[in-house]
């Protein structure tokens, strides 16, 4: 028997029938991780099964075929065979095949009146498109997401023609689906004013340099120590990375295992199984529990991974977000995620056409000096540890400390390269005043500011950037004094 929907699953339904009624063959459904897409997917496969139609559900990992057909089975559908190689239940009569991707590319396929795809953020790959619209072209497609973004942040537009946004974060928070998470910074967070960028992302290469040091590693401890021993998932940058952190927690007597990519699926499978019974404490992993993998008891959050990806951040953080005995989630945030994307639960505007804008609508927020929870902006007080948060003082200037410089920044008005661009003009500029007073690198601001702002600054703006750190020795000597710091602490990691 059919489970019965919830409420926003079935307006969710109503519109995507809506939209088809309209003419649009290629609708994109947009629904927070946890929501229960498999569940509204079902429904309208059962639904058009009644009606004498075929349907297909796509899937791109062994675990999400392997929990679709078991969540179909749940909800009464049986009707389903499975094309992926190997697989024994296989059976190409039955009316509903649950897909695998990579299959398909080795396959002959059957028409089919409806296809689902599931994690639809990856549909712009060439394999969706030649093996699932273009091979059906006359069939309804319905992608499934909670992410509507691909890795480089550009929209779907060329894969759907239509976007139905089922519930909003706050709406699942507010009825109890899923839980609002708490989330922690660090004191010591990893230097990225060096790692490049590679195709809109981190350079792999780089950023295993920046974030695989001891210090760092023995920092992700300290930090999860602080809290109630808890079930916990990390993600790292690298496998290297992944072991330097289980590493660390077994010294501290903690159970804790690595997964990656290359991990054999029995073992991975017996790995988060211990996961789930309580036998392991911590599961490290690289690129492998970002989608499709479910265990709600599971409540701490290890973010050792920075990423560029807003849709790769919210993947990660929104395993733990399913409620579990009134827990509530914790994000352990090393990689300055919080504060390049703003909180993962946060309601967006999603479009097929726009691409999403770098922090818009993020709530200004400040990091408690105390405990290093995200809180509000304006909190008086920090509401996990209370410790008063007195509004911050201007620095009290000394004339007899200035330094001359020709701070070309100043001259420099929106018109120099980008007509009427202000609001850009004052991003750099903070980012400049920014770099001074922590001793940054040049590079920093402009790195910084394409983070931000997803473009190149001005070359004029930059030419004048580097003009003001020529005529500043107090600027170059706090680089130099940052240069020399890094290097003694390294220095110590190596000898320890």
């Amino acid at each position: 028997m059919m489970a019965q929907l919830r409420p926003y699953q079935v307006d969710a339904v109503q519109a995507i029938r809506e939209a088809i009624r309209r003419g649009k063959r290629r609708v994109l459904l947009v629904l927070p991780t946890g929501a229960g897409k498999t569940l509204t997917a079902a429904s309208m496969i059962s639904a058009a099964l009644g009606r004498g139609k075929r349907s297909q559900f796509v899937a791109h990992r062994k675990e999400l075929i392997d929990q679709t057909v078991t969540a179909f089975a749940r909800l009464g559908i049986t009707s389903v065979g499975v094309v992926r190689s190997g697989d024994r239940r296989r059976d190409s009569t039955q009316p509903i095949q649950v897909s695998s991707i990579q299959t398909l590319a080795n396959r002959q396929q059957p028409d089919f009146d409806l296809v689902f795809v599931d994690e639809a953020h990856r549909s712009g790959a060439p394999s969706y498109v030649t093996h699932v619209f273009e091979r059906h072209a006359k069939a309804v497609i319905v992608g499934l997401t909670a992410t509507p973004i691909r890795g480089d942040g550009k929209p779907l537009g060329a894969q759907f023609d239509e976007i139905v946004i089922g519930a909003r974060y706050s709406q699942l928070i507010a009825e109890g689906f899923l839980c609002e998470p708490r989330a922690y910074s660090t004191p010591l967070l990893p230097d990225l004013s060096t790692v490049r960028t590679t195709a809109g992302e981190y350079n792999a290469k780089d950023l295993e340099e920046a974030v695989n040091r001891g210090a760092l590693i023995g920092d992700i401890y300290t930090q999860w120590a602080k809290h109630p021993p808890a079930r916990t998932v990390a993600f790292a940058v690298s496998v290297a990375h992944s072991m330097a952190i289980v590493e660390r927690f077994r010294e501290a007597g903690v159970r804790a295992e690595h997964l990656d990519g290359t991990t054999p699926e029995d073992e991975r499978s017996a790995i988060l199984a211990r996961l789930a019974s309580g036998e392991t404490t911590l599961v490290s992993n690289v690129g492998v529990l970002c989608e499709g993998w479910d265990l709600p008891s599971c409540k701490r959050l290890i973010l050792a991974r920075p990423t560029k990806s807003l849709g790769l951040y919210m993947q990660m953080a929104g395993r733990i977000l399913r409620p579990h005995e009134m827990e509530t989630p914790i994000i352990l945030d090393h990689g300055g995620n919080w504060d390049r994307h703003g909180a993962p639960h946060r309601d967006r505007e999603w479009s097929l056409t726009a691409k999403q804008s770098p922090r818009a609508g993020v709530a200004p927020s400040r990091v408690c000096p105390e405990c290093f929870a995200h809180i509000a902006a304006g909190a008086r007080s920090c509401p996990f540890c209370g410790v008063e948060q007195p509004a911050p003082a201007a620095p009290e200037r000394d004339p007899s400390k200035d330094v001359p410089v020709d701070l070309a920044l100043r001259s420099l008005s929106p018109v120099d390269d980008l007509a009427g661009d202000a609001e850009k003009l004052d991003k750099f500029r903070g980012l400049y005043k920014l770099a001074r007073s922590r001793g940054w690198m040049p590079g920093a601001v402009m790195h910084r500011y394409r983070e931000a702002i997803g473009e190149e600054p001005s070359a004029s703006w930059v030419a004048a950037l580097r003009q003001d750190y020529r005529n500043d020795d107090a600027w170059k000597a706090s680089v130099a004094r940052r240069k020399r710091e890094r290097a003694e602490r390294e220095a110590r990691e190596e000898a320890a």
